[in-house]
């Protein structure tokens, strides 16, 4: 007769402790936040499995479960949890424990969840771009003539293609082995597949244009324009980063471009809705003294650097048009290091949750599991208080 054993990893409630979980151990159990939640599936409720899971030590269903993607951490489960037990808050520790899981190589991960190593992970780019403006002679002076930014970007380009290469290698690591233990850990029903692959995707990427998931929160509602406004000003950035990286290359287009430029336009849109969306959730997480939850190391170095990114974008150019070469090189030396930590460090910072949780909502519709239910959080009360 073959034993079943189920294995157990006894750090895991400290690790979840040190990265915003706290709360974990006052969790008794009485299912209040499955209840509430509106994301939360009839047959696969969260977060109490999850709760269960992480008392017990259970690390690998926790890392195969795609339903800690589907918590967007609102904050309703905390807001009517009896305990204090602040269920969003874990949630959003056992995804940042993911990201540390997934990491590769693996001391990234310890190095982006601790503030003691923050200023090492900058001193990488800001020593690198010193190499570039030693080579260039651009350190003993300041280039003469118009302000271009282009007299850089040979050796930038080619520093951000191989980090770019890198990066890819890196995450797509992490995201095979995610799916490889969804696949291998999960209960699959008779709808497993039944949706195909192709059509999992355009349902998941329909999903995350329109953030619906989003709209559903109660608790704490004001993240979704909040992170509207993050990110579509991020995915502007990334296209004009596109058109203007290809237009150079392969086009040879005239740069700096004109303020009337619709990609300029599109450029200067997406940096101030980048800069409203993260003054916003700032905003939001300082006034957070109730119980619907707190931030943590992980949210605060990955909204600062977003916010810096567009705040010293939109210097850098006002600085350009102003004439000053000398501070539009150093302004545009600042944006850089923001943008190489942004991208390098991707895969191990809370920027990875972007692509942790598409991948998880592909696999959820392509597994068969089901949405979530439409009741308001005060219709599902009511409806547990009756029965």
């Amino acid at each position: 007769m073959a034993n079943n054993i189920i294995e157990t990893d006894s750090d895991l409630i400290k690790d979840i402790t040190k990265l915003g979980g706290g709360s974990l151990k006052k969790c008794f159990q009485c299912a209040t936040c499955s209840v509430v939640c509106n994301l939360s599936s009839d047959d696969r409720p969260f977060p109490r499995k999850e709760m269960i899971w992480a008392q017990w030590g259970l690390k690998d269903k926790l890392l195969s479960d795609p339903d800690v993607w589907r918590c967007y951490q609102c904050g309703d489960c905390s807001v009517y949890c009896p305990r204090g037990a602040k269920p969003a808050e874990v949630m959003g520790a056992i995804r940042n424990y993911s990201f540390k899981n997934y990491a590769f190589p693996k001391f990234m991960g310890k190095a982006l969840s601790s503030p003691k190593y923050l200023p090492l992970l900058f001193a990488v780019p800001v020593i690198l771009f010193f190499l570039v403006l030693q080579y260039m002679g651009a350190l003993s002076s300041v280039p003469t003539g118009s302000i271009a930014f282009t007299r850089f970007d040979n050796y930038v380009d080619v520093i951000f293609v191989l980090l770019s290469v890198l990066v890819l290698l890196a995450m797509a690591k992490g995201v095979l082995e995610f799916w490889k233990n969804m696949d291998q850990n999960n209960t699959h029903g008779t709808a497993y597949g039944s949706a195909g692959i192709y059509n999992s995707i355009l349902l998941a990427v329909q999903e995350v244009l329109t953030h619906k998931n989003f709209k559903k929160c109660d608790a704490n509602n004001i993240r979704y324009t909040g992170h509207l406004g993050i990110f579509y000003g991020f995915i502007a950035l990334f296209i004009v980063t596109a058109i203007v990286f290809i237009g150079d290359r392969v086009f040879h287009m005239s740069l700096p471009m004109g303020q009337v430029n619709p990609v300029k336009i599109l450029a200067n849109l997406g940096a101030f809705a980048l800069i409203v969306g993260c003054s916003i959730a700032f905003y939001n997480r300082l006034g957070r003294k109730d119980k619907a939850g707190e931030s943590y190391y992980y949210d605060w170095l990955f909204l600062s650097v977003l916010f810096l990114i567009g705040a010293t974008g939109l210097l850098t150019e006002i600085i350009r048009l102003s004439g000053y070469a000398a501070a539009a090189y150093w302004s545009y030396f600042i944006h850089l290091t923001f943008v190489f930590f942004l991208i390098g460090y991707f895969p191990y910072s809370k920027f990875a949750h972007l692509i942790y949780r598409f991948v998880a909502i592909i696999y959820s519709k392509y597994a068969g599991m089901s949405e979530p239910a439409e009741d308001s959080v005060s219709e599902r009360i009511e409806e547990k208080s009756v029965a």
